[in-house]
């Protein structure tokens, strides 16, 4: 008989695990044709391994059969000529041109924010990457019986999650944990091996496994509890470029910061006190999400003068003053360009377009990141004048916008909305007065508090939950606000960028990743989308010049607390619309591990120990009435009380423990017995845990009934043997 087999399920779960982790990284990509590419490749690899190993008991052929089988299927798909043309065959040259497809890939994925396009050299990269995490699984897990280890392989796409800190698919983890612990199962605690893991090994691998899948699990469920469970900083190596993010999920608790410069620019007078990149309209109680957007809704950005959603008056105007930005956005990585919330001209490459609806500069042609552009502006155009003089407009219904921009999702309290809006504004005279009045209330410090730190959200309104606890960050005044305003019928959407920066000693604003910022803007006939700042002073500092009585224009004032984050870079929305993750890093060392956190890693850890040991000792099942089963059992029935195993062990702990009991009474089994000990219980694990193979004989009733023999026979001579010993040393001398 030759040494034992894993069972194929393993082979196969390690498959689907690996393709069920793939999804760790959707957020990060556009569209799922990524992901039926791998599949395919996944798939071929998966029957090559599993064919060579129902052929072989190598421990390497059926790895190197799986990667070979992914690399032909790579070939065709990804190996292209200079020429353009495709490789079919796995030449030295397609293999060549297929490692500069990955190579390329790597370095497009490097450069590309998230959500990046799924290009032909990304999609090879990707592939790579899962027959690699299959390759390395399957060979642990099948090869070795060490399935408790390949969980931390399965386990390697999660990892992002927790540097990156988005959002990731919460059933697509459990799925891929889910596999793994079928497939340690499956092999019975590596019971088709000669060797097996020790269970403290086996159960250091489980416990790393699934800590990873702890650290993941927040994420998935869009960072509940981030705020408490202390975050990691991305390698310096990957923290090249940040990105906003667009979902902008009030369940997350903004604890992340960054010190890096995101973009910087001069201007030739005040400053903006804030720079948008994206509008966002749409509310489902806890949830930002981009409306989809309309491609033939834009215009050359450089070419089309002034810029702003309806007609600008008086930009000409002597009187009106005029600041012009050079900005350069060395660290931006977004398709959107920062842009001051006023009237403006920008002077852009020709690819990139405006949207009049959205407000918003934006390409189709990669990012923003290292470019530089010019910006003319006119940062005192909105005054509380012109503001209160919309009213006339207003009352007469002139230019209506979209009813989606008064719309309140049912899952929010809009009678308790409603009417604390106008509890707010019952002495406002206008729509002007009631935007100033909700944007005072929620700027009182003795009312609300300014905090990153928040219980994530329970149930679907997120704005009744901010009102009750009064603690919040930007995003909760902001859409607090939104849903005030449009309790009154007054059109509004959210804006998201950053706040105006930092002036340096050499004279240049620098905008750091620790100024991003939404804020609400509502729409006012005759002026356009007019930013409020109902978040507290505390980090925002002054708001709007136009909503102060008796302001006069002043330089906004800089934002001096930049450790104190403003919005939510850190998760990705779960929609088919844009998504976004942000690369932005830790700069608040900070957060203690809340009581939940700690219970629940405990409970996970604990429990994988817990599983580990149950499939170590897990019952197996009587045989059948005939072949190795029957004779296994036979033998343990002819064996003296004292050697019989327990039921409960593997073949192969029930002959280590037969083994030991005879050497530790100092009646070890001869090499005749000791070989028919050995072949009799690979001959069971066979019949356990692997596939029949074509051209294997089943053993005979004849050669069971040897083995059975040969062992039964000499362990029961070994004991009586050492027992006349002992007794004949133990018998009192005879009378001479």
């Amino acid at each position: 008989m030759t040494a034992t087999r894993t069972p194929w399920t393993v082979t196969a779960l390690m498959a689907i695990a690996t393709l069920v982790a793939m999804l760790a990284l959707s957020t990060l990509l556009e569209g799922a044709g990524w992901l039926r590419t791998v599949a395919f490749v996944l798939a071929l690899a998966c029957g090559a391994d599993l064919a060579v190993r129902a052929a072989s008991r190598s421990k390497f052929l059926p790895s190197l059969a799986g990667l070979a089988a992914a690399i032909v299927a790579m070939v065709p798909l990804f190996a292209v000529r200079e020429d353009g043309s495709k490789h079919l065959l796995p030449t030295p040259s397609a293999m060549a041109d297929l490692w500069h497809a990955v190579a390329t890939g790597a370095t497009y994925a490097a450069e590309t924010p998230a959500p990046a396009t799924v290009t032909v050299e990304l999609s090879a990269l990707i592939s790579a990457f899962a027959v690699a995490i299959f390759v390395v699984a399957d060979h642990l897990a099948a090869s070795w019986k060490a399935v408790a280890l390949s969980g931390i392989v399965l386990m390697l796409p999660w990892t992002p999650a927790i540097f990156l800190q988005y959002q990731v698919p919460l059933w697509a983890l459990f799925a891929t944990a889910a596999c793994w612990m079928v497939a340690m199962g499956a092999a019975r605690s590596q019971a088709a091996s000669t060797r097996s893991v020790p269970l403290t090994g086996a159960i250091i691998a489980s416990t790393t496994a699934l800590v990873v899948a702890a650290l993941v699990a927040p994420a998935a469920v869009g960072g509940n509890g981030w705020g408490a469970i202390p975050r990691f900083n991305a390698p310096s190596a990957l923290d090249t470029s940040t990105r906003l993010n667009l979902a902008l999920d009030l369940r997350n608790s903004l604890t992340v910061n960054s010190a890096q410069v995101v973009f910087s620019y001069v201007s030739t007078g005040r400053h903006p006190d804030a720079l948008r990149l994206y509008t966002l309209r749409d509310f489902d109680g806890t949830t930002w999400t981009r409306e989809k957007e309309d491609a033939t809704d834009t215009i050359p950005a450089g070419t089309s003068g002034v810029l702003w959603p309806r007609e600008v008056n008086g930009w000409e105007d002597p009187d009106q003053e005029h600041v012009m930005l050079s900005i350069n956005l060395s660290n931006s990585a977004e398709r959107n360009l920062p842009l001051p919330p006023y009237p403006r001209s920008v002077e852009a490459p020709d690819n990139w377009l405006y949207s009049p609806s959205r407000d918003e500069v934006s390409t189709v042609d990669g990012s923003s990141k290292g470019l530089q552009y010019s910006v003319v502006t006119a940062l005192d155009y909105f005054t509380e004048d012109n503001l209160q003089a919309s009213q006339d407009a207003i009352d007469s219904g002139l230019e209506p916008v979209s009813a989606n921009y008064t719309e309140i999702p049912t899952s929010i309290d809009i009678g308790r909305i409603t009417q604390l809006a106008r509890d707010v504004t019952s002495d406002a005279a206008s729509q002007y007065d009631e935007a100033v009045a909700i944007q005072d209330y929620l700027r009182d410090t003795a009312t609300f508090t300014y905090d990153t730190s928040v219980e994530p959200v329970r149930g679907g309104d997120a704005v009744s939950q901010f009102l009750d606890t009064k603690h919040g960050y930007c995003v909760h005044f902001a859409t607090t606000m939104v849903m005030m305003a449009r309790s009154l019928g007054i059109p509004a959407r959210m804006g998201l960028g950053y706040l105006g920066g930092q002036l340096s000693d050499d004279g240049v604003w620098e905008v750091l990743g620790g100024d991003a910022h939404t804020w609400p803007e509502l729409y006012f006939p005759g002026q356009g989308w007019v930013r409020f700042e109902p978040t507290p002073a505390v980090q925002t500092g002054s708001p709007p010049s136009y909503t102060v009585e008796g302001s006069t224009t002043t330089d906004p004032p800089v934002n001096t607390n930049p450790a104190v984050p403003t919005t939510v870079p850190s998760s990705a929305p779960q929609t088919s619309t844009p998504q976004s993750t942000s690369q932005i890093s830790d700069g608040n060392a900070a957060a203690g591990v809340s009581w939940w956190a700690l219970g629940a890693l405990l409970v996970l850890v604990l429990g994988g120990a817990y599983a580990v040991w149950v499939l170590r000792r897990r019952s197996v099942a009587h045989g059948a009435a005939h072949g190795p089963e029957a004779a296994w059992e036979v033998l343990r029935e002819r064996l003296p009380e004292q050697l019989r195993w327990a039921r409960s062990l593997t073949p192969i702990e029930a002959a280590a423990s037969l083994e030991h009991d005879l050497a530790a009474a100092d009646s070890p089994l001869d090499d005749e017995g000791t070989t028919a000990l050995h072949e009799l219980r690979d001959a069971v694990s066979d019949l356990r845990y692997a596939p029949p193979v074509a051209g294997d004989e089943a053993p005979t009733q004849e050669w069971l009934s040897t083995r059975v023999n040969a062992v039964a026979t000499r362990a029961s001579e070994s004991l009586k043997s050492r027992s006349d010993r002992v007794g004949a040393r133990s018998a009192p001398p005879r009378d001479s």
